[in-house]
């Protein structure tokens, strides 16, 4: 779809820079998880060897053991290796940025100029190199909820803010992951009404009848 106002074009630059934020974050996690993967058996290997010091282990299925703990080790380096997982961020990050100064200038300007199509088919170039096309499409999905979700929490945000410049009183209540739910206006405050239909003006004299009692 051919982008021809300038909010399409900042909107499409949002959602593409927040797909490749996911595809690095994933790969991040990824990454961090094989990391601690060899961080545990490398403290278990040497775990192991501390107790088969101190217990005075010989025999030869314990002495095998951080063997294989050790070929785990170097298994798990080796898929790290292969996954290459800097250089894959490396270029992710260089896309992401691409994309963030394009983001920049557009935001910068009033319409679409030579200049700013260039730059932004220029980003679309960059970022359609960083991924694989299936890989893109899942994080762009992802992405347009997103930044749909978060429009949607800005628009409910400011209508409770010119309804509270307009002095209307409002009762926000939020959902479990934060985002507004409704804003009912608050029942104004009735004050208590006590209807006495009693006559308190004049006192019922308090007398005793003494006459009655000395008989």
């Amino acid at each position: 779809m051919d982008k021809i106002t300038l909010p399409m074009v900042i909107n499409d630059l949002r959602s593409r820079r927040d797909a490749l934020s996911l595809a690095h974050e994933e790969l991040k996690k990824s990454s961090d998880d094989w990391n601690k993967c060899i961080i545990v058996l490398s403290l278990g290997t040497g775990m192991f060897e501390s107790m088969k010091i101190k217990m005075g282990w010989d025999s030869n299925l314990v002495a095998l053991v951080p063997i294989a703990l050790s070929s785990i080790i170097a298994c798990v380096s080796a898929l790290i290796k292969f996954r290459n997982f800097p250089a894959q961020m490396e270029v992710i990050l260089q896309s992401q940025s691409l994309l963030t100064h394009t983001l920049t200038n557009a935001r910068n300007e009033n319409e679409i100029t030579p200049s700013l199509r260039k730059e932004y088919n220029e980003a679309l170039e960059k970022l359609e190199i960083s991924l694989y096309p299936d890989i893109r499409k899942s994080f762009l999905i992802q992405s347009h909820k997103n930044l749909i979700s978060i429009m949607k929490q800005e628009q409910k945000y400011f209508d409770l803010i010119e309804k509270i410049n307009a002095g209307e009183s409002i009762n926000t209540e939020s959902s479990e992951d934060g985002s507004i739910e409704s804003d009912t206006p608050k029942t104004p405050f009735q004050p208590l009404h006590i209807d006495v239909k009693e006559d308190l003006s004049k006192p019922e004299p308090l007398t005793r009848d003494i006459e009655n009692e000395l008989d």
